[in-house]
């Protein structure tokens, strides 16, 4: 369904291989471990283990996600998981893809995912784009920049008018 392909200046970047339908289902997975620190490349996420009777991570009766059972981060790194290169859009780009809260394996466990949903259809040759948070250009001093190319468009912003 993805493709890693070779991007100008951020290495690498996640492409539909074919026309995905909106809430296509991917996951990242990746080791569980400790986070590195920020000034090293980093594709790691939070992981949340679920509750490992019921497969899900929120406050019972809620769609609110349970964050006192944090457990280190998945890194993908050296897994051949595809979806670690899923672009930040830019400025004038918007997510095209976001995680669902849906993660699997155990506490303490040595591998886990998250799962992630395309918020919309996304055409064959199109960037799949997922928010870093704000945090994460400025805490690796990086000036945030559109990543969409002739080849592989990013989804782009919709224009306001007055």
């Amino acid at each position: 369904a993805v493709q890693v392909c070779s991007h100008p200046f951020a290495g690498k970047c996640l492409v539909a291989r074919f026309d995905l339908p909106k809430s296509y289902r991917l996951v990242l997975f990746g080791n569980r471990g400790r986070c590195a620190t920020s000034d090293k490349e980093d594709r790691s996420i939070s992981y949340y283990p679920p509750n490992p009777k019921t497969g899900r991570n929120f406050v019972p009766h809620t769609r609110q996600l349970k964050t006192n059972n944090y457990n280190g981060v998945l890194n993908p790194k050296d897994t051949g998981d595809k979806l670690q290169f899923a672009s930040c859009p830019g400025p004038s780009e918007r997510q095209n893809i976001r995680s669902t809260f849906q993660y699997f394996g155990l506490r303490n466990g040595e591998l886990g995912g998250l799962e992630y949903i395309t918020l919309e259809p996304v055409t064959k040759g199109t960037q799949l784009c997922q928010w870093y948070g704000s945090g994460w250009w400025s805490a690796r001093d990086i000036k945030r920049q559109d990543v969409g190319t002739k080849r592989f468009p990013a989804p782009k912003r919709q224009k306001c008018f007055d």
